[in-house]
């Protein structure tokens, strides 16, 4: 076992979430819903401001208004959509607008989903679960290789030294979701968020088993040190043992 001691840092986020909307009693009342559903909320008014704070710290989530005083959402979606870096947020749009002209315009850009103004909060707590429950975008590249281990999109394959080694559909998204995320220590929580469909039927200890499993994998090779486990934190890979 590959532990690192970290001090401990309180109760964990289920998710990190950005909120752009330029006003400032609804952006309120929605970060409050956030914060009482587990998520990290930061928010933004505009769209220059949201862009400073996603290169401060990639959310897992931006939920966007349509209309920002700059920009409009589907603009700072689009830039969003066309980095390498932050391409795979999940977004959700808002607007007051009302027609499927916006939905269409929201969803052709890259949208993850859309929800009409005024915004209903058991419908927002739904839509955010939704998202979240959605494999996050690995990015546009169709090949990935971190420290030996490259994986193969496509395909659906993954190599160890030039190897292919055998992975299960779940060890491959939770390997490959940890390798795009590399360095950033996620929980078991916010594992099932990402890497699974949660449901009743999963508890966390599923990803300390498909953890293990991919150690084993690995272990030939010298590199299941890089599955690090951050005792009262969660999981992490790097390649700073």
């Amino acid at each position: 076992m590959y532990t690192i001691q970290v001090k401990s840092q309180g109760k964990m986020s289920l998710a990190s979430i950005l909120l752009v909307d330029s006003d400032p009693k609804l952006r309120a009342s929605m970060a409050r819903r956030l914060r009482e559903l587990g998520h990290e909320v930061s928010e933004s008014e505009s769209a220059v401001s949201a862009l400073k704070q996603i290169r401060r710290k990639r959310p897992d989530l931006m939920i966007c208004d349509f209309a920002l005083p700059d920009l409009s959402g589907v603009d700072l979606l689009q830039d969003v959509r066309s980095s390498e870096q932050f391409g795979s947020i999940r977004v959700l749009i808002t607007s007051a607008r009302k027609g499927s002209d916006d939905v269409v315009h929201a969803l052709e850009s890259g949208a993850d989903d859309f929800i009409d103004k005024p915004v209903d909060m058991l419908e927002l707590r739904a839509r955010v679960g939704a998202c979240l429950r959605r494999p996050a975008s690995p990015g546009r590249a169709d090949r990935m290789t971190v420290g030996g281990i490259t994986i193969d999109n496509v395909g659906r394959r993954v190599s160890v030294d030039g190897v292919y080694v055998s992975l299960a559909p779940r060890e491959f998204r939770l390997l490959h979701f940890l390798l795009f995320n590399r360095d950033r220590v996620f929980s078991r929580k916010q594992l099932l968020v990402h890497v699974w469909e949660q449901d009743s039927s999963v508890g966390p200890r599923t990803v300390d088993v498909h953890i293990r499993r991919l150690r084993s994998v690995l272990e030939p090779f010298g590199y299941e040190r890089y599955l690090q486990t951050v005792r009262g934190s969660g999981y992490r890979f790097s390649l700073d043992s």
